[in-house]
C-alpha cells in the first residue's frame, strides 16, 4: 500500500514509503531502495538537473519512472544511499548507488565525502566488476580535476592507464580527454573563466551545474561530452581553467528546489564571453526573485474596451516590458505587447492588443499542415485563454528579473497570469480561419474590408494571410498585396508591418520609399529600432553609395547586437571612410562574429590583418583607392559584378574580404 500511495502521489505517500523502508531488513530493504531511489536517480551525470538555464532559455529535463510520485530531497536520499553503499549487496546497483551518493554530496559541497564513498565502493566490488571499479576510479579523478587537485587526478588516471582494458575504448577516450584537460589547467598562461553563483538575498548556491558552452554547441541539447562542465563548491564558486579561445555562454543546472520562485535574469544573445589567449575572466551569476502579478489574473474575463495590467514594482527597474502568450497546438507562443513602460502598470486599448505581431506556427488539419489559426488571430480570438508576463530592466537595458518562471508551491505560486478577452465576437471570416479554410477566410476578410475600410481587424488578417502565401511560395509581394500592406502601415501605429515594406522596396531599389518607411518605423519605435532592422537599413544605404550614413546606422546597431551579425559591413565602412586598418582590426577583435550551428563564420580580424599585410607588401600608394573600389563592389551586392571584379583583381586578401562582405546577411 505504501508503494502504491507513493507511485500515485497520494498525500503522505512519501512518508509511508520511508516508514516501510525503515521497517524492512535484508533483501526487502535493498529492493525498496533500489526500486524507488537508485533506479530513479542520477548517476553522476553533470547534465541531469531538473532545469538547465541558459541565456534566456530554460529547459526542463527530468525523466522519472513515477511521474506522479513526490520528489526525494538530497538529504532524504543520502541516508539510504549511505546504507546501501556500506551494506547493500555487491551487484550492478552498488556502483550506481555510490555515484548517486557522491553526486548528492557534491550538491552540498561535501567533496571529501563524495570521493570517500566512491573509493569505499571500489574496494567492496570484486574482480568480476572490473569495469564498474574503473568507472568509479575515473569518477574520483574527474572530481579531483574539478576541485583543483590535478596531481591526485593524474595519479588515478595513470593507475587506470596501467591496467587498461583495450575493449573499453569509451573509458580510454574519456581518460585521454581528462588528461588533456589537466595539462591545460596547469598552463598558467592559458585562459580561465571563474565566478560565483548566489541568490540576490545573499544565499550561496553549492552544487549548481555550470557549463561553459561554445557558440557551436548552444543550439543542441547539453551533452556530458562537452569540454567545460563542473559543479559549484560549498561557497558557490566555479572555475574553468585552460579555456580555448572562442565565444562562450555560461549555462547553469538547477534542481527545482533551487529555482522555485527565482529566475536567472538573462536574455538570448546577451551573455557572451569572448575568450582570448591568456585571460582570467570573471562572470558572477545572481538569481533574482520572480515578480508577482496583480491584474488581470486568475482567469479574469475582460469585457470592456481596455485592459489594465499591473504588477509589483522591482527595486532598481528603470522600465518594464509587457509580454503576452497565445495557446497553440501542443504548447504556447509568446510575443511582446509593449516595451519601455516606466510605471508598474499600464492600461491599454484592446485594439493595441489585437494589433500585436504574432508570427505563425503550424497545426494539423486532416492530412495538411496549416498555420495555426489561434496564433494568427492572436488576442482577437475571443475563444482563447491568454496569459501575460513582465520583465524588469535597468536604465542600460540589462534584464533584472521577470515574472514568468518556476513556481512550484503555495508560497511561491502567487496569482495565475491567465485572462480572457470577450469584448469582440468572432466574425464569419474568423470562423472559417479557425476551421482551417484559409483561402475562404482570406476572401471573406477582403469582402469585410471592402464593405468597411475602418475594419482594421480584417485588414490585419488580410496582411497576415498574404504574407504566409508569399513566404510559402517564396515570392515577393505582388502589387495587390502591397496595397494592403501600405494601407495597414498608414493606420497601425505599432509599426509592425513597416519592416516588410522596407525589405520589399529595398529588394527592388526604391530608395525614397525605403527612407520613408524607415522614418515611419523610427517614429513608431520612439527612435529605438530593432538592431537587425537598423543594420539592414544601413546596408541598403551602402548599396546607394551613402556610406557615411550607412556607417552611422551600422555603428549604432552594433552597440545593440550581441550576435555581431553585421560586423563585417561595419568594418568595411570604417575601411572605406578612413582606411584605418588598425581601427578595423580592433573592431574585429572586439566584436567577433559568432559561429552558430557549427557554421564557420568569417574571422574578420584575420581578414583585416591579411589586408594590412597585403597593403605593406604592395608598397603601392594606390592600394587604398583599389580597396575603396573593391568595397563599393561589395556594398552593391550585385553577384555578377562581384564575380567580374574578383576575376580581374590581383589582390588575394582584398578578394577574400569582398567575398565575405558579399555574404553578410
Amino acid at each position: 500500500m505504501a508503494k502504491k500511495h507513493f507511485e500515485q502521489g497520494t498525500v503522505g505517500g512519501k512518508e509511508e514509503l520511508l516508514r516501510a523502508i525503515d521497517a524492512s531488513s535484508g533483501d526487502d530493504k535493498w529492493a525498496l531502495i533500489r526500486r524507488y531511489m537508485i533506479e530513479n536517480g542520477r548517476d553522476m551525470s553533470m547534465t541531469s538537473f531538473d532545469v538547465i538555464a541558459g541565456d534566456g532559455t530554460f529547459q526542463t529535463g527530468t525523466v522519472t519512472l513515477f511521474p506522479d510520485a513526490p520528489r526525494w530531497t538530497g538529504e532524504e536520499k543520502i541516508k539510504y544511499l549511505e546504507a546501501y553503499v556500506e551494506g547493500g549487496p555487491v551487484n550492478g546497483y552498488l556502483d550506481r548507488a555510490a555515484k548517486q551518493l557522491a553526486f548528492e554530496y557534491l550538491m552540498l559541497g561535501r567533496t571529501e565525502d563524495a570521493t570517500r564513498a566512491l573509493d569505499r565502493t571500489e574496494q567492496r566490488l570484486s574482480g568480476s566488476y572490473d569495469n564498474q571499479k574503473r568507472e568509479l576510479k575515473f569518477t574520483r579523478a574527474n572530481i579531483y580535476a574539478d576541485t583543483n587537485e590535478p596531481e591526485t587526478a593524474d595519479r588515478l588516471l595513470n593507475e587506470l592507464s596501467e591496467r587498461s582494458n583495450r575493449q573499453d575504448t569509451y573509458l580510454t577516450d574519456k581518460i585521454a580527454k581528462l588528461k588533456a584537460r589537466i595539462v591545460e589547467q596547469r598552463d598558467d598562461t592559458a585562459s580561465s573563466v571563474s565566478g560565483t553563483i548566489k541568490k540576490s538575498d545573499g544565499t550561496l548556491m553549492p552544487g549548481v551545474g555550470v557549463y561553459l558552452r561554445s557558440s557551436r554547441d548552444i543550439y543542441h541539447s547539453l551533452l556530458d561530452s562537452e569540454p567545460y562542465l563542473t559543479l559549484t563548491d560549498s561557497e558557490g564558486n566555479f572555475t574553468f581553467k585552460g579555456v580555448a579561445p572562442g565565444s562562450y555562454v555560461i549555462y547553469i543546472g538547477l534542481n527545482f528546489e533551487q529555482i522555485d520562485g527565482w529566475t536567472r535574469p538573462a536574455n538570448n544573445n546577451e551573455e557572451w564571453i569572448d575568450v582570448r589567449g591568456g585571460e582570467q575572466l570573471t562572470r558572477d551569476i545572481t538569481l533574482q526573485r520572480l515578480i508577482q502579478l496583480r491584474a488581470p489574473v486568475d482567469q479574469q474575463v475582460i469585457t470592456g474596451e481596455t485592459v489594465r495590467f499591473e504588477w509589483e514594482p522591482f527595486e532598481g527597474a528603470a522600465y518594464y516590458k509587457l509580454n503576452g502568450t497565445f495557446p497553440v497546438e501542443n504548447g504556447s507562443v509568446g510575443f511582446q505587447i509593449k516595451d519601455h513602460i516606466e510605471p508598474n502598470s499600464i492600461e491599454l486599448p484592446l485594439e493595441t492588443l489585437y494589433g500585436v505581431a504574432t508570427g505563425y506556427s503550424y497545426k494539423k488539419f486532416g492530412d495538411k499542415e496549416l498555420p495555426d489559426p489561434s496564433n494568427l488571430l492572436g488576442f482577437a480570438d475571443s475563444s482563447s485563454r491568454f496569459s501575460w508576463s513582465v520583465e524588469a530592466y535597468d536604465a542600460g537595458g540589462k534584464l533584472l528579473t521577470r515574472s514568468n518562471g518556476y513556481r512550484l508551491n503555495e508560497k511561491t505560486m502567487g496569482h495565475l497570469p491567465f485572462f480572457y478577452l470577450k469584448a469582440r465576437t468572432l466574425t464569419d471570416a474568423d470562423r472559417l480561419l479557425l476551421e482551417g479554410r484559409m483561402d475562404e477566410a482570406l476572401i471573406a476578410y477582403k469582402a469585410d474590408y471592402a464593405r468597411n475600410d475602418q475594419d482594421h481587424h480584417s485588414l490585419r488578417m488580410i496582411v497576415k494571410l498574404l504574407g504566409i502565401n508569399a513566404t510559402d511560395k517564396k515570392q515577393p509581394f505582388d502589387a495587390g498585396s502591397l496595397t494592403y500592406l501600405e494601407k495597414l502601415a498608414s493606420v497601425d501605429d505599432s509599426g509592425n508591418v513597416l519592416a516588410s515594406l522596407i525589405d520589399h522596396y529595398g529588394s527592388v531599389g526604391n530608395w525614397p520609399l525605403v527612407d520613408q518607411y524607415y522614418g515611419m518605423l523610427k517614429d513608431a519605435r520612439q527612435g529605438k529600432v530593432e538592431s537587425y532592422t537598423q543594420a539592414y537599413y544601413g546596408t541598403l544605404l551602402l548599396k546607394q553609395g551613402r556610406v557615411q550614413e550607412g556607417e552611422a546606422q551600422l555603428r549604432q546597431a552594433q552597440k545593440n547586437d550581441p550576435s555581431n551579425q553585421f560586423i563585417g559591413s561595419y568594418i568595411a565602412c570604417v575601411l572605406y571612410l578612413s582606411g584605418d586598418l588598425d581601427q578595423a582590426e580592433e573592431l574585429a577583435r572586439q566584436y567577433p562574429e559568432r559561429s552558430y550551428y557549427d557554421k564557420a563564420n568569417p574571422d574578420w580580424s584575420k581578414l583585416v590583418h591579411e589586408l594590412a599585410e597585403e597593403s605593406r607588401d604592395a608598397n603601392d600608394e594606390s592600394y587604398f583607392l583599389k580597396l575603396q573600389e573593391a568595397l563599393r563592389v561589395g556594398f552593391n551586392g550585385d553577384q555578377a559584378r562581384i564575380e567580374d571584379w574578383m576575376a580581374a583583381s590581383d589582390n588575394a586578401a582584398m578578394r577574400a574580404f569582398v567575398l565575405e562582405l558579399s555574404k553578410v546577411d
